[in-house]
């Protein structure tokens, strides 16, 4: 961002509360009455309206001012042209009622459902205040392969699978998860947003058949899209649908990149969706460093036959929250061949885990190299150093491109409880290994 701000400081100032006790408020709307005519613009005698906020593929939004309580609200209308195509017009309410019954505190709530005198069909609902996930995503601030992109956008993803979750348990299947119709607010706040796609999971609309949400064809946003959506049958599509939705968000935070690669072509993403021809995770993520423990949560959750997905989000996000738990969040950094990330007889307060890539241990005596050994992916070293506030006991280069977490004193006495019996017990058995290999040092025998 040019600014220096946080996508999440845009736009996000939070005017003061104001009281007027002469209700209604007065004040004409913004657009003019020809504008208003024009566009098909409902005008609801207790909603001062404003300029066009966005628009999607059938709907328009407007912010407005409720004229009683002074708040602002965001009113959502079918385009004045497809007012008179019953589909899209009963998919437009099928939308209002299924959002508005959704009552989470991550899914936006709606107020009220009315059509105009001209035909126009309408909705209320909170304005949200916010920027979208998509450009959180691609924000300078949380660049890819980073601890805070990876530890800040999965509280988000946690927060988005609460919404999932409580919809799936309501009945009702999304259809089009992407980071664009999540929206994060300044506060904390996070909503899953348009819910024109959804679909009816334990209950069928008043219209059958008929309605929108039965019918056939691909449906969603080809990047996001689960096999069986691109091929558009609707009684394919159910809760696991969305676990694939999800797993492309989640695939999205971990690499910057979507499951079927970087295609333009959405027809030509459609036809790969179809095949099940998605790019996987550990392909997506060379040159990265992601652990393996997250890219095996995302493989699973966009696996091509609903069967081998999670069955559940809870089961998805319990596997998300597992890894945040474990730590695996932590900072990470990046050697070139070469370069050394300890020295022996340096003082240490950091222990690192391999990520990606391979490095040596050995030791100098001499003016002689003894090579301890070599570790890749998933191996710890400099933890003796950490546990017991001693002088690092070798050096450690880096083989080739190599990338580390890094575990420092106060995360570990945090997560050991180190004042605790763990911390304790872990101390102890530190003590026993480093007297066992100064004896073997001692020894003269060799190592590697």
């Amino acid at each position: 961002m040019s600014n220096g701000k946080k996508p999440d400081d845009e736009g996000m100032s939070l005017p003061p509360v104001e009281v007027n006790e002469a209700i209604p408020l007065g004040g004409e709307h913004d657009l003019s009455p020809e504008m208003m005519l024009q566009e098909g613009v409902p005008s609801p005698e207790n909603l001062r309206i404003h300029h066009e906020l966005g628009r999607g593929g059938m709907g328009r939004i407007h912010p407005a001012t409720d004229r009683k309580l002074l708040r602002r609200v965001a009113l959502k209308r079918l385009d004045k042209q497809m007012s008179t195509v019953p589909m899209y017009r009963d998919g437009f309410v099928a939308e209002a009622q299924m959002t508005g019954q959704l009552e989470h505190p991550n899914i936006v709530p709606v107020h009220e459902l009315d059509v105009s005198p001209e035909g126009i069909p309408y909705f209320t609902m909170k304005l949200i205040k916010g920027v979208g996930f998509d450009k959180w995503l691609w924000s300078k601030d949380y660049p890819v392969g980073s601890s805070e992109r990876l530890e800040e956008g999965l509280e988000i993803f946690l927060k988005v699978c609460d919404a999932m979750a409580y919809a799936h348990a309501a009945g009702v299947i999304h259809r089009d998860l992407k980071p664009e119709n999540i929206m994060v607010g300044r506060f904390g706040q996070v909503y899953l947003m348009d819910w024109g796609l959804a679909r009816l999971s334990r209950t069928r609309a008043a219209s059958g058949s008929r309605s929108q949400m039965e019918a056939h064809g691909a449906v969603g946003t080809p990047a996001y899209m689960a096999p069986e959506q691109a091929r558009g049958n609707p009684a394919d599509m159910d809760e696991r649908t969305d676990i694939f939705g999800m797993g492309s968000v989640l695939y999205e935070i971990i690499c910057g990149k979507t499951p079927y690669g970087a295609i333009a072509d959405g027809n030509q993403v459609v036809e790969m969706a179809k095949q099940g021809r998605i790019v996987s995770i550990d392909e997506a993520c060379k040159g990265i460093g992601v652990s393996r423990r997250i890219r095996n949560i995302v493989s699973k959750a966009i696996a091509e036959n609903p069967a081998d997905r999670y069955q559940s989000v809870l089961e998805l996000q319990k596997a998300v929250r597992k890894f945040l738990s474990g730590g695996l969040h932590l900072p990470r950094k990046l050697f070139k061949p070469g370069e050394v990330i300890v020295r022996e007889g340096d003082g240490g307060d950091t222990a690192f885990m391999v990520v990606a890539g391979t490095c040596r241990a050995y030791r100098t005596d001499n003016g002689q190299q003894e090579t301890l050994g070599t570790m890749g992916p998933g191996d710890v070293f400099g933890e003796m150093a950490l546990i017991l506030d001693e002088p690092r006991a070798a050096t450690v280069e880096a083989v080739d491109r190599l990338t580390v977490l890094i575990l420092d004193k106060a995360t570990m006495d945090e997560g050991l409880g180190i004042d605790g019996w763990t911390g304790a017990l872990v101390r102890a058995l530190a003590q026993r290994f480093r007297a066992l290999e100064t004896r073997v040092r001692a020894s003269g025998m060799p190592r590697g």
